[in-house]
């Protein structure tokens, strides 16, 4: 048996005696020997392994355990096998191939603490294999085929019940790598590839295009490694769409290939265009001359060690076809090893401008119309290393209509040292997207401030507020006591307490909606903070009509509805919802809610089949999402009620909450009779306020309300367009789902 050494190699921050903290959705650790060398003898010719190791999610974190083999090709996410938890640990069989160069552990698949401690391998030999199989075979099998006998018993049962062939198959198949649950490798499987347009197909839809552009792709290239730019240059000439120019730009290469290379190229095909520095330029300069050869309709920007599937260009054309008017389509993209393995996907929102103003996330591919493109001008060289960036947020100034075509249009090669591995390789990359992202604010409203998050590539843009109105918190209260931190409270007097004391904003005032019923203390509390209530004095129960009766009673220009169980934590929540409230074509904003625990409880609210839920719910309060979803603000469908804020002109435009939603969904309601009117919601990510009551409380549905939410949406909003598809539903994870597929 090998005791194993576990060491941590990304994503992953100790926090003593065996207890992890995983920073993103991928932590890895490495199993090695405990004295170096080779984790297996040179006489080890593959076979059976067991695995056992100390692992335990700590709070709500679930271990999904994955294995990682390298025979020499490296870590392949298609190889990955998926092990079995036992007894609050990992104890699982796997057979190893005969040359094992490394053995890499991946505890979960999201952010998260846990405890991870002593690895064990115990290779098995003849009978032990034999008997070790034997017994998980049986343990897979339905409880009435069990039965209560002996393990030889119970396996001359199963080879009576079914013939030779199919109990040899079930052996054969315990015996193979079982693929981790919604692995990438299974979506492109069994997803993309049969979907994917034959060749005949885009031929004969490209004959009957009404609309055939030129496409001008801008390559700079610069002492790009022979593979690279050989698979980059060769994925541009497969496009099935033939109405293309490749610009490129040698900036001023040194390594011996480059310039054959590409002169070989532009002699043979006709719609390159190639340009050659005499001084290197960087990555701004050797854009800004490839930009300057295009002369087609369309441009569109490809790294030169990237590459694209032959269908890129024409999925692109297809949508302008179903749509001239476009202005602006983005793809969804992946990463590719330098084996040419893709791994980790972007299944990206449809148009989000508040998200574009936390991070990068259109990138590739997409296609920009030249004519706005000489509008706003070529790259910027003040925001070299975050150049594109700077340039789709001032394209997007400038376009009025946006699409995305939610399909796979992109590889980015990650190779060591590149921005497709980690960001954080390139730091001057961060201060270029702020200098960016501070023009931006200039040119759109004015500057308060931009600042990283935590997560390098995400960021929070906040402008001045234009004017301060008079914003009024709606609290309907049933002025009742709660256990909070091991001690009973007040939770309207706590709620109040907390908004006079840490809240920054000055013009504010608080209209509580209570039963009739409030206890001598509690209106005390309502005077001792300057609030005034107002009472419902109906017998039933009903939330929506008690806020609509707030909102009657206030008079502020902004009202903000807010349950009594939250308390305040950022100061400047307010100013931070009302900085993105007053954009234009912004009907209502939330802020990130935490239970006690500090997990999340809200980041925004995803829309699927009709259903309203909470993506990342009692994920750890440092979780920066699916790219940046709970890090960065963000768009999406609905916030919850628990803490929103509206206009009242908007309120009142579309007669307030609905009333037939007493208890369920008359937020998520509200906030998508907002969007038919042409208001988005946005998640702010930059306010953090603890939501108590809701963690403990059970979430009861309304049966007949949850039937006329689905009678009125199910068919407007038939899909979530800032969820993809492929991500699990029911909670909304933000990872795959292979029952979706």
């Amino acid at each position: 048996m090998i005791a194993c050494r576990i060491e941590p190699k990304g994503q992953v921050e100790p926090e003593g005696e065996g207890v992890w903290r995983s920073t993103g959705s991928d932590p890895q650790f490495r199993l090695t020997h405990p004295r170096g060398g080779r984790l297996f003898p040179f006489r080890f010719a593959g076979g059976w392994v067991r695995i056992r190791a100390d692992l335990e999610g700590l709070g709500s974190t679930k271990p999904v355990p994955l294995l990682y083999v390298d025979d020499g090709s490296g870590f392949r996410e298609e190889e990955a096998v998926r092990l079995e938890m036992r007894d609050g640990g990992i104890d699982d069989l796997v057979r190893l191939p005969r040359r094992v160069r490394g053995l890499r552990l991946d505890p979960l698949a999201a952010s998260g603490r846990f405890r991870l401690a002593r690895a064990t391998l115990e290779p098995l030999r003849g009978p032990a294999a034999a008997l070790a199989v034997a017994r998980r075979l049986v343990a897979r099998l339905p409880e009435e085929e069990r039965g209560p006998r002996p393990l030889l018993g119970r396996l001359a049962r199963l080879a009576r019940s079914r013939p030779p062939a199919a109990l040899w198959r079930a052996f054969w198949d315990s015996a193979r790598p079982r693929p981790a649950a919604a692995s990438y490798a299974a979506w492109i499987a069994q997803v993309e590839r049969p979907t994917l347009p034959t060749p005949e197909a885009m031929l004969a839809a490209i004959a009957g295009f009404r609309l055939r552009p030129r496409i001008s792709i801008v390559m700079p290239v610069y002492n790009t490694p022979r593979p690279y730019l050989e698979a980059a240059l060769a994925s541009i000439r497969a496009q099935a769409y033939p109405d293309w120019e490749l610009c490129l730009c040698d900036d001023a290469s040194t390594a011996p290939h480059i310039a054959p290379m590409l002169d070989a190229l532009a002699a043979e095909e006709p719609r390159v265009r190639l340009h050659r520095r005499t001084r290197n330029g960087r990555i701004v300069g050797a854009s800004n001359d490839a930009m300057a050869l295009a002369t087609g309709d369309w441009i569109t920007l490809i790294d030169h060690d990237d590459v694209i599937p032959p269908h890129a260009l024409f999925a692109f054309v297809e949508a302008l076809n179903a749509d001239p008017e476009i202005d602006f389509l983005y793809s969804d993209e992946d990463k590719i090893t330098i084996q040419g393995e893709r791994y980790e996907p972007f299944f990206k929102p449809d148009w989000s401008p508040e998200t574009l103003e936390a991070c990068m996330y259109t990138a590739h591919l997409a296609l920009y119309r030249r004519d706005i493109v000489d509008r706003i001008g070529a790259f910027r060289a003040e925001c070299e290393g975050a150049q594109d960036y700077d340039f789709v947020l001032r394209y997007t100034e400038h376009a009025t209509r946006v699409r995305h075509v939610p399909q796979v249009l992109y590889h980015w090669r990650a190779i060591p040292g590149s921005t497709a591995q980690a960001m954080d390789n390139k730091g001057y990359v961060v201060a270029a997207a702020v200098r960016a992202l501070e023009d931006r604010a200039r040119r759109t409203g004015g500057l308060d401030f931009v600042r990283p998050t935590a997560f390098a590539g995400s960021f929070h843009l906040r402008r001045p507020l234009r004017e301060r109105p008079l914003v009024s918190i709606v609290i309907p209260t049933a002025g009742r006591d709660s256990e909070v931190r091991g001690r009973t409270v007040d939770l309207l007097a706590a709620c109040l307490a907390s908004i006079r004391e840490r809240s920054r904003y000055d013009a504010i005032e608080i209209v509580a909606v209570d039963n009739g019923d409030l206890r001598p203390a509690t209106k005390a509390a309502l005077e001792r903070f300057g609030a005034r209530s107002v009472t419902w004095d109906r017998p039933d129960f009903n939330v929506a009509a008690k806020m609509n009766l707030g909102a009657r009673a206030a008079t502020g220009e902004v009202l903000v509805f807010l349950n009594d169980d939250i308390e305040i934590i950022s100061p400047d929540w307010i100013e931070a919802m009302l900085a993105l409230l007053q954009i234009p074509g912004v009907g209502a904003v939330g802020p990130k809610l935490l239970f006690e625990t500090g997990e999340l409880q809200h980041v925004g609210v995803t829309v699927i089949d009709a259903t309203p839920d909470h993506p990342r719910r009692s994920y750890p309060r440092e979780d920066p999402g699916h790219f940046f979803s709970t890090a960065g603000n963000r768009n999406y469908l609905a916030v919850t009620g628990a803490c929103v804020m509206v206009r009242r002109a908007d309120f009142e435009v579309i007669q307030g909450f609905d009333e037939a939603f007493a208890v369920n969904y008359n937020d998520v309601d509200l906030c998508l009779r907002l969007r038919e009117r042409g208001l988005r919601s946005v998640y702010c990510a930059e306010v953090e306020l603890y939501h108590y009551e809701s963690r403990n409380r059970a979430r009861t549905v309304a049966v007949d309300e949850q039937a006329r939410f689905r009678a009125r949406w199910a068919d407007v909003i038939p899909k979530d367009p800032y969820y993809s598809e492929w991500f699990e539903a029911l909670p909304p994870t933000f990872e795959l789902d292979p029952a979706r597929f």
